[in-house]
């Protein structure tokens, strides 16, 4: 009979960091551009055509401004880091 014996060598333990994105909280507050309340919103139906219109100009104006200032938010929390958890790191 042969017996095969032997001292088997103790397993390498690696660490390794596995990177998966995590959801954020991003807070974003409306911008003072972004109102309920814009030009068109402040004129009546008795006003000339030419306040109408400079109120509609206005308008564009500002929810041109509004968007530029979302955009610039969503942009702003497009781009954080991504959190690695503590829980991700396997042995």
């Amino acid at each position: 009979m042969c017996f095969l014996a032997g001292c088997a060598g103790k397993p390498v333990i690696q660490t390794q960091v596995v990177e998966k994105p995590v959801a954020v909280l991003c807070h974003v507050e409306t911008p003072a551009e972004c109102k309920s309340a814009y030009a068109i919103d402040r004129v009546s139906v008795k006003d000339d055509v030419l306040t109408i219109n400079r109120a509609l100009r206005t308008e564009i104006e500002e929810r041109s401004a509004c968007e530029i200032k979302l955009l610039a938010a969503v942009k702003g929390c497009n781009s954080l880091p991504l959190k690695v958890e503590p829980s991700d790191v396997l042995r």
